[in-house]
């Protein structure tokens, strides 16, 4: 049995209330549960309960056994003076206080319907991947609903806490945030680390003072991405084929010349990073980091800030154009250096534009709206996601072959987040869909 049963016996009174007694024999009244606490403290808080016919106002704590009480070292603990019952599934020892005063203690093993643990651990032991998935199509629409929204929640306030990190790194600097959290993102998932090393590098206000040259900007990112003031390191910069012709290229030449210059200026020699770093396998041409690097730069050249973009951009067709760029002419027929492709390279697709918002624009709204109060961003936020196209993985098929509907990318977030930390965790009992196949 897990603990989580006995929060959701207790939240939801999922059990025989006729003749409530402690284990000493006094009666109980349960005039309000509590708010559940998930935080550190006792389980549920402000509960008020009648013990022989004195109201008691406080705190419950839950355990499965009375015991666990003093393993968890709640008697030291001086937060649990105010717990005014103990709500157990087995009572096998009797706990105190850390006053020393004796708590009120319920035990639930032998009031509650054993079907209904029955039922429980079916949910949660069978194998399949989503655990109701041969209930799910008996579930209210009304409690699918609910659980998107607190999946979306919880899937937006954890990208907001990455965002939260890296903004405690930069001293409170949201303009620097928003610059790293976007290159982060530019190298999607085979290479989101070392863009994201690139940019802590490579401070945004180096950028920004060559905003007006665009090749400025592309000498320094490269410059810094490829070290290739070190003719070993150049030799060896494409892992795929150790392209030489870089040598000979003459845009090359100039970049490795304007390089030379500004990272003296800047004192970056120290900060290139190893050319190994970057994965270019199984990646498609328009993915490789040279042309992200490329469109990247491009952006830089464009935007005077990107956390202004992000923040006040209302129209998601505005932020969509601004973010729907081409890189440099040169980076439109070469995929590495000297080395000239059969075809024209295009500039950002709209399925980038989509992944930089979902993954950059909207974690950010997020954070800065958790942290200044603000509902209107993070009402923005989930417009931008209610905007955008659901997305298409194994995740999302699993949940349209159940007939969830997921018609946009607030739905997908959702379903990806309540696959991956509610279904696969078996948290049954914190999901609205769990609940409502228990209670039926």
């Amino acid at each position: 049995m897990q603990e989580a049963f006995l929060h959701y016996l207790w939240q939801f009174q999922q059990f025989d209330k006729s003749d409530l007694q402690t284990i000493s024999g006094e009666k109980i009244s349960i005039l309000k549960t509590g708010i559940p606490n998930s935080d550190a403290g006792p389980d549920f808080s402000n509960a008020r309960i009648m013990i022989d016919g004195i109201e008691w106002a406080g705190n419950v704590e839950i355990h499965i056994r009375s015991s666990d009480w003093n393993l968890h070292q709640h008697t030291d603990n001086q937060g649990y003076n105010n717990v005014i019952l103990h709500v157990v599934w087995e009572n096998n020892q009797m706990i105190s206080r850390p006053d020393g005063s004796e708590i009120p203690t319920l035990s639930l093993e032998k009031i509650t319907d054993k079907k209904l643990l029955e039922k429980y651990e079916s949910l949660i032991e069978n194998r399949n991947i989503i655990p109701c998935s041969a209930e799910f199509s008996t579930v209210s629409e009304l409690s699918k609903i609910a659980i998107l929204d607190k999946a979306l929640t919880k899937r937006l306030i954890q990208k907001s806490k990455i965002v939260e990190n890296l903004l405690e790194k930069n001293n409170g600097d949201w303009e620097e945030t928003a610059y790293q959290l976007l290159a982060k993102n530019f190298g999607f998932k085979l290479n989101s680390d070392v863009f994201l090393r690139l940019a802590q590098n490579l401070p945004l206000k180096i950028l920004q003072k060559h905003r007006n040259n665009l090749f400025q900007i592309e000498a320094i990112l490269f410059g810094l991405a490829f070290d290739f003031t070190n003719e070993e390191k150049k030799r060896n910069f494409d892992l795929e084929e150790k392209i030489e012709e870089g040598k000979k290229d003459e845009y090359f030449l100039k970049l490795k010349q304007e390089f030379d210059f500004l990272s003296t200026k800047y004192d970056l020699k120290e900060k290139v990073l190893q050319p190994h770093e970057w994965k270019f396998l199984r990646t498609r041409p328009a993915n490789f980091p040279t042309i992200r690097i490329a469109q990247l730069a491009r952006l830089v050249a464009s935007q005077q800030s990107f956390f202004s973009l992000f923040t006040q951009t209302e129209s998601f067709s505005d932020l969509q154009k601004s973010l729907k760029i081409e890189q440099s002419e040169y980076w439109q027929t070469h995929h590495h250096f000297g080395k000239e492709g059969v075809r024209k390279l295009n500039g950002i697709g709209r399925d980038s534009v989509e992944n930089i918002i979902i993954n950059t624009v909207i974690p950010l709204l997020a954070c800065y709206a958790q942290m200044t109060d603000n509902q209107n961003l993070m009402e923005r936020a989930i417009a931008f996601l209610e905007n955008l196209p659901a997305e298409k993985n194994n995740i999302t098929e699993v949940w349209e072959g159940l007939g969830l509907s997921i018609k946009n990318a607030f739905d997908s977030q959702a379903s990806i987040e309540l696959y991956n930390h509610f279904c696969l965790e078996r948290k049954c009992l914190l999901c609205n869909i769990g609940i409502e196949i228990l209670r039926k």
